[in-house]
């Protein structure tokens, strides 16, 4: 009889939908100093859903460039927990993503950029560090915060089917659709 591993996840709340939507407002303005007023997209609304109750889900940041998922994903996110939970949450950017030694030891997963990493090469033997971040989120039910430009079949073909039931799993997938702030 071997030992069973018990996995569960864990489901936060920032506060009531008004409360939500001001903390995120207010760190987004805080973050982003780019930023002089808040616009309003559907986006936000999912994410300011997900802050009250989060179903003990991450957050996927899915879509076109310049819509503002680093700016929520490094920024908002981080301060969010920090400030509700005392929580320290690390993004680090994919392309920086060179082994998963100490990284493997968060609480929290937070990814930049997916899809931006080079494919590890140790003697030969290929890997790709993300999918064993995936992993052992998924092993260990932790929350993974990631954004990406990539599409589900951009990360299906990259990743592997395995890789994107692990995300869907995991995390709330949110789509930015619409033409970059940055214009």
């Amino acid at each position: 009889m071997g030992v069973q591993l018990q996995r569960t996840s864990v489901s936060y709340s920032f506060g009531s939908r008004e409360k939500c939507e001001d903390m995120f407002y207010s760190a987004l303005l805080a973050c982003d100093k780019s930023i002089k007023e808040t616009i309003r997209i559907p986006e936000h609304e999912s994410i300011i859903d997900w802050m009250v109750d989060t179903k003990g889900k991450g957050l996927l940041f899915a879509g076109v460039c310049g819509r503002g998922k680093t700016s929520i994903l490094t920024g908002v996110i981080p301060v969010l927990f920090k400030m509700s939970y005392d929580k320290l949450l690390i993004p680090i950017q994919a392309r920086e993503l060179s082994n998963t030694k100490g990284l493997l030891k968060q609480w929290a997963y937070c990814i930049d950029d997916a899809g931006t990493e080079a494919v590890n090469n140790n003697y030969g033997e290929k890997r790709e560090l993300f999918a064993d971040i995936m992993s052992d989120a998924e092993q260990y039910f932790k929350p993974v915060f990631i954004s990406t430009n990539l599409t589900g079949q951009m990360v299906i073909d990259r990743y592997g089917k395995r890789t994107m039931d692990r995300i869907v799993r995991l995390c709330k997938i949110v789509k930015f659709k619409g033409s970059s702030f940055r214009m």
